[in-house]
């Protein structure tokens, strides 16, 4: 056998040994120790992190609004009319429809079991696939879910009782924010020493907030008008529960290139079970249009104005956050995430002007 550098020239193995100082392993176990204290500051206070990032958000996107307002009143008084109109609004609208919410919760979970059976008692194509998917099963756990989530409005009312001062320590961070975010912004930008780089990260900064706000708005304007108008469809076809429907169908159409696809599967299937298989059919049609043309030509505009975001993204943004801090963190999440994309894609664009600019190395 030819000798190795493992070997020695009998043929024997040699061995090596490895001699691990004082201070590497006191390293070690300072490094494994930092990484404990942080997860346990980060588990101990994810909840007020959660609300510093939801307050951040908030500020990011009423800061036009109290922008274009202070044109006219100062603008302290611009933020609090703001917020005054926002969370009357916010309220009448949450608490306004917790009743009907489940009143439509119950009336589907009568009316589903009849539709499902329907379709998965069909002899053809369709029917075998609804079968094959256990579609009474799913829908009937997927409805006991949201009424568990959604409940009566004076539950709900009862409920969220304790969370009033919650909210309203969330209001005075984000108007601080609104007042002397900025100013912070400003403060940290200075401890730059180096010009051209803090030219660089205002830059980038500036542009990827404005790209991603483009891209929150345009997103959440599609899921809005989705959910109108499949809700207006249901109610037209007396389907129902065509608020729960429009629900679905709106906060599916935010996720980009399937998502408007996806949120009008219910009322298809609704519509094939309770109504007509033409009528479903032309619902499925009509969706499938508006998708291609989203996917197609809105999606080229909100990409060229915002920051390009795919299906994959806000999919996996939106579950973890789900799993960790329930909807708000999903949707939260999404933002913070679409704001790191837009960051990403500013930094190179940033770059090239300055780069332009610099004089070239003999």
């Amino acid at each position: 056998m030819p000798a190795t550098p493992w070997m020695t020239g009998g043929g024997a193995r040699r061995s090596r040994t490895v001699r691990i100082s004082t201070r590497t392993i006191a390293l070690a176990v300072g490094v494994v120790l930092a990484l404990l204290v942080l997860r346990g500051a980060f588990v101990a206070g994810q909840r007020v992190l959660g609300w510093a990032a939801a307050c951040t958000v908030t500020a990011v996107f009423v800061a036009p609004l109290v922008t274009w307002l202070g044109r006219w009143i100062p603008r302290i008084a611009a933020v609090l009319l703001t917020f005054v109109v926002i969370g009357v609004a916010a309220v009448a609208l949450v608490f306004g429809t917790f009743d009907n919410l489940d009143r439509e919760v119950r009336s589907l979970q009568e009316v589903a079991p009849e539709a499902t059976a329907r379709l998965e008692d069909r002899d053809d194509e369709i029917g075998a696939a609804m079968r094959d998917l256990r579609l009474s099963d799913r829908v009937e756990v997927f409805l006991d879910e949201v009424d568990e989530r959604v409940g009566s409005g004076s539950d709900a009312l009862a409920e969220n009782a304790l969370t009033v001062p919650v909210f309203f320590v969330n209001m005075i961070l984000t108007i601080f924010l609104l007042i002397y975010g900025p100013g912070i912004i400003r403060g940290g930008l200075s401890l730059v020493a180096d010009d051209d780089r803090r030219r660089l990260v205002s830059t980038v900064l500036e542009e990827a907030t404005l790209r991603a706000r483009r891209t929150l708005t345009a997103m959440l304007g599609q899921g809005v008008l989705i959910g109108l108008s499949v809700g207006l469809v249901a109610s037209l076809l007396s389907l129902p529960a065509p608020v729960v429907l429009g629900l679905v169908a709106g906060v599916a159409a935010t996720l980009p290139d399937v998502g408007i696809l996806l949120g009008v599967l219910p009322t298809v299937a609704l519509t094939a079970g309770l109504e007509s298989g033409r009528a479903a059919v032309a619902i499925l049609a009509a969706a499938m249009v508006l998708q291609a043309v989203e996917a197609l030509h809105a999606r080229r505009w909100i990409d060229r104005w915002g920051v390009e975001v795919g299906p994959s993204v806000v999919l996996i943004v939106v579950l973890l956050g789900y799993e960790l801090h329930g909807i708000g963190m999903a949707f939260f999440g999404v933002a913070f995430a679409v704001f790191a994309l837009a960051v990403i894609d500013q930094v190179p664009r940033a770059r090239e002007p300055m780069e332009e600019l610099a004089p070239a190395q003999p």
